[in-house]
């Protein structure tokens, strides 16, 4: 039943009462679209918010309705595509991706170079599971409404704390990190578990708040310890986590049950991976273009700055040639969509993860072109491009069930590299990631003219 103030002209089309003000009076219209036809002798309509207490009179009749309906906070059908809120959220990624960097830009020249890379990785891999939880409530629930609207706002917040913090989360402020890691991660999952009214999403955040509180457990610890106990506890921290998602979050009485949105909603996360990959080919243009201003212009250095864009193109080609384009189609077409989506999640991580440490050798390239290159300086150089491939290559079994001999054997050149480039100027070093880079290419455009229409064929 519909309801039209008085003096208003009636709708006939009855799509029921939605809502009613407390100080206005209302006509009733039928789900059939005639005022007062479903009306009995005693004046009540069962599917009505009003009833007739005196002929001619209508009167509001209140009910208990709450002031929204959680269920509503569910998407209704299949995301489609990233909301400006979800893009806001994005934004914060580039400021923490820029701090990681620059944290370990300045301290990797010195001696202890080893140590803050192995902190650098342990920063960035809950960076990346605050990230994912995000993009998995926004699949899940409409980032329209104003309640799931404040989620991700707050999510951002809490980015940007991760970003002040993280150039001293090994040192005065790792209880700011690991503090709001915990909160956002078990905040938000006990917070939708209590909501929450359909009992599969309740049971399913309750199972992962669970876990989110165990671990909290060794992240407060190793924030409030120096020294190697700190790393070794937030390790073991991330370690369960892992291990626990890749399980299904396994609660007593609750079960265990992984995550089906990639089965609805491949398409979705398939482009709010690509979206967080694409933020990370910017890191490297953002971060070597800034060196490149901090520092006086030399040949050398322009070179460095070419070799550098050249290189994230390079990186960015791989991905998107051809596999890249048909991650969504090939989840869809799986056998197991759900389990191939969360394998397909996995490899943009670690490609972010490569890009992430190629703009760090970048760094070095640019501010010290022509000088000796460390042992440390050449592994971070060439382990970037090394890590993308790795995941390039997983990407490329989940969509074709194969991968390339070109990526293995690109790798392990890489790897290869790494000792005897330490006897040539990091800028060498550089220009021979960017050769095996190009090499892989060439080798990717010849399959594809020779197979030109193939299709994904998921394992």
């Amino acid at each position: 039943m519909a309801a039209h103030p008085v003096g208003a002209r009636p709708s006939v089309s009855g799509a029921g009462v939605v809502a009613a003000a407390t100080s206005r009076v209302y006509w009733p219209v039928c789900r059939e679209g005639s005022v007062f036809g479903c009306m009995s002798r005693s004046g009540d309509c069962p599917s009505s918010m009003f009833s007739l207490s005196t002929p001619g009179f209508i009167r509001v009749v209140t009910r208990n309705v709450g002031r929204w309906d959680r269920e509503s906070l569910l998407r209704k059908g299949a995301a489609e595509q990233a909301t400006f809120v979800e893009l806001f959220f994005d934004l914060a990624m580039v400021f923490i991706l820029s701090r990681l960097v620059e944290q370990a830009l300045a301290e990797v020249p010195g001696p202890s170079g080893w140590v803050v890379l192995g902190q650098s990785v342990l920063l960035f891999l809950p960076l990346m599971r605050v990230w994912t939880l995000t993009t998995y409530i926004t699949a899940q629930f409409d980032p329209r409404r104003p309640a799931v609207q404040g989620c991700v706002i707050g999510s951002v917040f809490g980015v940007l704390v991760f970003g002040v913090s993280v150039s001293s989360a090994f040192d005065g402020r790792a209880i700011a990190f690991a503090g709001t890691y915990v909160l956002m991660q078990a905040g938000r999952t006990l917070v939708i578990g209590l909501l929450a009214t359909a009992p599969a999403v309740r049971t399913a955040y309750l199972r992962a708040f669970c876990w989110y509180a165990v671990v909290s457990v060794p992240w407060l610890i190793g924030a409030l310890h120096h020294g190697t106990v700190r790393p070794a506890l937030w390790a073991l921290a991330i370690l369960v986590e892992f291990v626990a998602n890749a399980r299904g979050w396994p609660v007593p009485r609750l079960g265990a049950g992984l995550a089906n949105l990639w089965a609805t909603a491949a398409r979705y996360l398939a482009e709010r991976y690509q979206q967080l990959l694409m933020i990370s080919f910017g890191e490297p243009l953002l971060s070597v273009g800034v060196a490149f201003t901090q520092v006086p212009a030399s040949p050398y250095r322009i070179t460095a700055l070419i070799v550098a864009f050249l290189t994230t193109v390079l990186l960015w080609r791989l991905y998107f040639h051809v596999a890249g384009q048909l991650v969504d189609d090939a989840v869809q077409a799986a056998s197991h969509p759900a389990h191939t989506g969360r394998i397909a999640g996995l490899a943009h991580l670690v490609m972010i993860l490569g890009v992430i440490t190629t703009s760090l050798g970048h760094d070095l390239v640019e501010k010290h072109p022509g000088m000796h290159t460390p042992l440390t300086w050449s592994s971070v150089i060439l382990a970037g491009p090394a890590i993308f491939l790795v995941g390039r290559s997983v990407l490329e079994y989940v969509v074709y069930a194969r991968v390339s001999l070109s990526r293995p054997a690109g790798i392990a050149a890489l790897v290869a590299l790494i000792a005897p480039l330490t006897l040539v100027p990091p800028l060498a070093v550089a220009g021979g990631a960017a050769i095996v880079l190009l090499l892989v290419a060439v080798a990717d455009t010849r399959r594809s003219h020779r197979h030109p229409d193939e299709q994904p064929t998921p394992p």
